[in-house]
């Protein structure tokens, strides 16, 4: 009876604990929280956007109109529309521009001398103009020399000292047509003068070289040569450039029409063509008085283009 009754016991015992282990079981587990709200939750409805019609799309690859196109609009198809750009100022070339402007007829950019209307009768302002440019003129810049005369006789026409300044600087820069009319006037404002007997013998020095002892195309070429120098005096370096090429039209071996072009390009930073005209001087004139000069800016110009 012991052992039978002992062994009902225990599984009386057993039947009775089991459902409290498993309670406890599931108590000892986590409480996990779902991360998604359960489905039957309210969500937020998201509002369906406006179809934009096809016609009133952007289209990414849409070609626009621009600057290139309209200009090549004009030429035939087949034809290719790229052109060699011009080279850019300074640029250089594998060998110097050499011009020939004896069959080259461009237009001329004709620059007009300051109006004398436009300036006041003004004495003190004609003598400062004078005292500079006897400076420039002692420095040897021939060239400001003539723009401080040339204002001068702006604010003061027929001044005697501005007159013979102009006169010298103008034998100065090797234009004697221009230099004897200058003297002639200071005679002719001041016959007895200061610089009357100076004026007279430059007049002598200077008669041999005038128009009359050249051809019309020199004369011509004569004219346009001092023309130009006068828009060097006022760095006009593009009005210059149109006169002493139409100088070396007239001219084509005009020694210092070749230098005067060179010197208005060095102006505008066409180096290459520069330096052909540099070159072309010393080859007209190997003795010349501006070969020293014409050798520096050659000198200059390889430097900075690296030949």
């Amino acid at each position: 009876m012991k052992p039978g009754f002992y062994l009902v016991f225990c599984l009386f015992a057993f039947i009775a604990l089991s459902p409290a282990q498993s309670s406890s079981s599931q108590d000892d587990q986590p409480n996990i929280v779902p991360r998604n709200p359960p489905r039957d939750a309210p969500t937020k409805k998201r509002t369906p956007k406006p179809v934009t019609p096809a016609e009133n799309k952007p289209v990414d690859n849409q070609e626009q109109p621009n600057q290139s196109q309209g200009q090549n609009s004009n030429q035939p198809q087949g034809e290719s529309s790229s052109q060699p750009a011009p080279s850019g100022s300074g640029e250089s070339s594998s060998r110097d521009s050499q011009v020939d402007f004896r069959n080259q007829p461009q237009p001329k950019i004709t620059r007009d001398e300051p109006d004398p209307q436009s300036y006041d009768f003004d004495p003190h302002k004609a003598v400062k103009d004078v005292e500079v440019g006897r400076f420039y003129f002692s420095r040897k810049n021939y060239r400001a020399a003539l723009d401080r005369f040339r204002e001068a006789l702006l604010y003061k026409p027929n001044d005697a000292e501005a007159t013979y300044g102009m006169a010298q600087t103008l034998e100065k820069l090797d234009l004697p047509d221009q230099a004897y009319q200058a003297y002639s006037k200071y005679l002719e404002i001041l016959p007895e003068g200061s610089y009357a007997k100076d004026s007279k013998i430059a007049l002598e020095r200077i008669k041999p070289l005038l128009h009359d002892s050249k051809s019309e195309p020199e004369k011509r070429a004569a004219d346009d040569l001092a023309t130009g120098e006068l828009l060097l005096a006022r760095n006009d370096f593009d009005g210059a450039r149109a006169h002493f090429e139409d100088a070396l039209r007239e001219s084509p071996e005009n020694a210092l029409a070749y230098l005067r072009l060179a010197e208005s390009l060095q102006g505008l930073q066409r180096l290459d063509e520069a330096r052909f005209g540099y070159k072309k001087y010393i080859e007209l004139q190997p003795n010349g008085k501006y070969v020293a000069r014409a050798k520096k800016a050659i000198s200059d110009i390889d430097w900075i283009l690296g030949k």
